[in-house]
């Protein structure tokens, strides 16, 4: 059975993780349709994209999840509570509702609940760059859930492009690549991600928004990884997204777990 399969708790982490590299620098190649802005024009965008971040001091959700993973599909669904630039928690569940793993990120530590294999990880932040790259910070795995642009956007070497009525933006940080999309009214519509060092790559695609409180927030959250030893697609659909509620991020460990 696919629950005792170790690479599904994998994928499902990096599903949670939300991040990726690749071999080669991403390579943004011009179409007729684009054009690079002025530096006026540019300012008003970085300002537009500001104005349009979505503000919390918490956010839930519920996603349905279908993850397909080297060629093979498996249904769960995620339950997510966050707390500005404090914790990331999801609750994983497969059937029936059984929870399958926890995990509780902060910007200190990682800490999983694999409850089936019965064991445990408590490790520094650090952890997680075992999947993802180093440049990413507790903050920009946060935004990456909420649709938010990742800070990459603001780096003043980077390369605005208007492509018709909507934007983009390709950059470099150390060893780590980036492109960024974004509709007319500045939401975020792909962000891709890359590395020069791993043979990975991975896009987050947002293709639907609607509203909450009047702040644009992602309906859905697709995310497609390629890897030497691994290929995922996620496609998520958030569900009661409720902002600023009173949330609790229950994450106890029973004593007979081993940790790993």
């Amino acid at each position: 059975m696919w629950i005792n399969n170790n690479k599904v708790i994998l994928g499902l982490m990096l599903v949670l993780f939300l991040s990726a590299c690749s071999t080669k620098k991403m390579i943004s190649t011009k179409t007729g349709s684009e054009k690079e802005l002025s530096r006026k024009d540019k300012k008003m965008l970085l300002e537009g994209i500001e104005s349009n971040e979505l503000l919390f001091e918490t956010f839930s959700t519920k996603a349905k999840t279908k993850l397909s993973l080297d060629n093979k599909t498996f249904n769960a669904t995620l339950n997510i509570r966050i707390k500005h630039q404090e914790v990331i928690w999801i609750s994983a569940n497969a059937f029936l509702g059984i929870e399958a793993a926890r995990i509780m990120i902060t910007p200190d530590r990682i800490q999983i609940i694999n409850r089936l294999q019965s064991t445990y990880i408590d490790k520094p932040f650090d952890y997680i760059y075992n999947f993802t790259s180093k440049e990413l910070s507790f903050e920009e795995l946060e935004d990456l859930f909420v649709g938010n642009s990742i800070d990459f956007y603001m780096n003043p070497s980077n390369t605005v492009l208007s492509v018709g009525n909507n934007y983009k933006i390709v950059g470099d940080l150390e060893d780590l690549s980036f492109e960024m999309n974004l509709d007319a009214d500045y939401n975020v519509s792909q962000t891709s991600l890359s590395e020069s060092n791993k043979n990975q790559i991975l896009q987050f695609n947002y293709p639907n928004y609607g509203k909450i409180e009047s702040q644009s927030i992602p309906s859905e959250v697709n995310i497609n990884l390629k890897a030497a030893k691994m290929n995922m697609d996620a496609a998520m659909k958030y569900e009661d997204i409720n902002l600023n509620q009173e949330l609790s991020f229950p994450f106890s460990v029973p004593e007979r777990y081993k940790k790993i």
